[in-house]
């Protein structure tokens, strides 16, 4: 959610399959293709809280991960460590009094923290607080955007024209969203959803110049007794206002739940997808990814096949309207592939490509370049593979630990995929790759 998606259009057959001029990495003299493997964080005794990536728009780029352990509440410490743009990986720096970095976006060379905090022997989140990074990599001094929270806590922010940014918060009390203006100072949270909502999946976009949508699926009624969620709202944004007005986009037939949304920018305004999910009236169950355009009639249609379990869905586009997706695609059986479909700006989306084989309790992660060339990775018998262009997947590392893959693009033809690595000492691990 913090790549930017920026560039010129590329027509489909380069989305998909002609994507090798991708790109990636360490020094500008570095060879082509994927590097060798390398470490953010070195393998300790804590547990690993699942990495992220952002790029700045000079090349260099942030992973942020963390700590904790699984069995003790209010243990969790949020952790990051930045990569320069020639190859250089910095030494690894606490986020005070924060659990997790919920999400972090640059605005130019400046990195911007969306982080979690929460009281003494409780879990993550509290409070939501935004964080800047200095120029020498250290963390200032937090400015609380959102209090009193309660549950499990999602994060969006976005990177807008003229230094704005657009942070989104989710719980299971509401949806809350702050604006900055180009002093990086964040206005008032307001709360966008209505009253007795319980969101479930949220997510966020930057639709160009100082424009955003945030969308979310919730069912209503109390925490303890909601309904199934069955409606995805959104509310948009601009320079003058966060988003608000929020309005139901979709809504999915009686006895359908949607599962997880996701949210890209689109040729004009934007596109959703989501998990839908039934069972039929033999009790088999389904699940589909689906996807639409948000329009005043939009037309939902199924972007899976029929027959398998899909999950884990990953939605990206850049700033032309390219798109691609994926997913997690099971048999009853508990046999699973990756995959993905690919659009161009103004077009629709093609036919599925299956990319391989996945590690069940896995879950893909997709980027998309300026240019919308496309990487998606994951992990398979523990090994951390990629796929540039949904082509034939790379293995990045012998080792067979591997979890949590997430990729992330860059400018300048640059990619980074990273994971955790490990059981009895995790770490966080990565790979750079370079276009040839």
């Amino acid at each position: 959610m913090s790549t930017r998606r920026r560039g010129a259009r590329k027509p489909l057959a380069g989305l998909l399959v002609a994507c090798v001029a991708l790109a990636l990495a360490a020094a500008p003299a570095a060879a082509a293709g994927w590097g060798k493997p390398f470490q953010f964080q070195k393998p300790g005794t804590l547990d690993a809280i699942a990495p992220q990536l952002a790029f700045a728009s000079g090349g260099a780029s942030t992973a942020a991960f963390g700590t904790l352990q699984v069995d003790i509440p209010g243990t969790a410490q949020a952790q990051y460590s930045q990569r320069s743009a020639d190859g250089h990986v910095a030494a690894v720096r606490n986020v005070p009094g924060a659990r997790r970095i919920l999400a972090m976006s640059y605005d130019g060379p400046r990195l911007e923290l969306l982080a979690g905090t929460s009281g003494r022997l409780q879990d993550c989140c509290s409070a939501v607080e935004a964080v800047r990074v200095g120029s020498g990599g250290r963390p200032q001094r937090p400015r609380k955007l959102v209090p009193n929270l309660a549950g499990f806590t999602q994060g969006a922010l976005e990177t807008l024209a003229g230094g704005r940014m657009m942070a989104a918060v989710a719980t299971e009390r509401g949806v809350w969203v702050s604006q900055s203006a180009r002093a990086d100072r964040f206005a008032k949270d307001r709360r966008i959803s209505p009253n007795r909502q319980v969101p479930v999946s949220m997510d966020a976009a930057w639709l160009g110049a100082s424009n955003s949508i945030v969308a979310w699926t919730a069912g209503s009624g109390n925490v303890t007794g909601a309904t199934v969620p069955n409606r995805i709202w959104v509310a948009t944004g601009s320079a003058k206002h966060a988003p608000a007005h929020a309005k139901v986009a979709i809504a999915v037939p009686s006895g359908h739940r949607i599962d997880q949304v996701a949210l890209a920018r689109a040729h004009a305004g934007a596109t959703l997808a989501w998990i839908e999910s039934w069972y039929d009236k033999h009790g088999a169950y389904h699940s589909r990814v689906m996807v639409s355009d948000i329009v005043k009639h939009p037309s939902p249609r199924p972007l899976s096949p029929s027959g398998r379990i899909a999950s884990g869905l990953s939605l990206g586009g850049d700033a032309s309207g390219d798109q691609g997706a994926v997913w997690e695609s099971c048999t009853a059986a508990g046999s699973c592939t990756v995959q993905g479909a690919g659009r161009p700006g103004g077009g629709r989306f093609s036919g599925v490509k299956t990319l391989g084989a996945i590690d069940p309790t896995q879950q893909p992660s997709l980027a998309i370049a300026p240019s919308g060339q496309l990487v998606a990775g994951w992990a398979r018998g523990g090994h951390p593979v990629a796929s540039v262009g949904f082509g034939k997947p790379k293995v990045l590392s012998r080792t067979i630990y591997a979890y949590a893959v997430t990729v992330a693009y860059g400018p300048k033809h640059v990619a980074l995929a990273a994971w955790d690595q490990g059981t009895l000492h995790p770490s966080v691990v990565a790979s750079a790759y370079r276009a040839r």
